[in-house]
């Protein structure tokens, strides 16, 4: 678990927001959620998503999210979301992982974010999505 630029909480919603955008999860089984600030704190130069999330159950870390919070530059957010997963690499590449990008404008559910989409699960492993302003995942 990264112990760097976080907080711990078993809140029943964790919410993160920047410019109109929100992250939030609802964490209905009441698990441990390490968020983990990525843009200026735990990752200060180059290219870097917003946040992480570690979900914790007893000890072990069960899920991690990624999560960029953008204004419409889709590609530049899968590149801050590819830096920073490979950056955590050592420490999350066994584990069950989504992705995830909320911006203020997205392509239109056509062929250009199918085509993203792919291309993430194809580099990396596992799924991204992409939401307009708002995006809540429930655990």
């Amino acid at each position: 678990m990264i112990e760097k630029c976080n907080d711990k909480s078993d809140k029943s919603e964790v919410v993160v927001r920047e410019n109109g955008k929100t992250f939030r999860i609802i964490n209905k089984s009441r698990l441990l959620i390490n968020t983990v600030t990525i843009d200026g704190c735990y990752i200060t130069k180059g290219r870097r998503c917003d946040y992480l999330f570690e979900i914790v159950d007893k000890d072990i870390i069960k899920n991690v999210f990624y999560v960029e919070l953008k204004g419409k530059d889709i590609e530049h957010a899968v590149t801050q979301l590819e830096a920073t997963i490979k950056c955590c690499k050592q420490i999350h590449n066994e584990l069950n992982r989504k992705a995830f990008i909320v911006a203020s404008r997205v392509p239109k559910s056509g062929t250009c974010t199918q085509v993203i989409k792919r291309r993430f699960l194809s580099n990396n492993g596992f799924l991204l999505y992409i939401d307009t302003n708002c995006r809540e995942v429930t655990i």
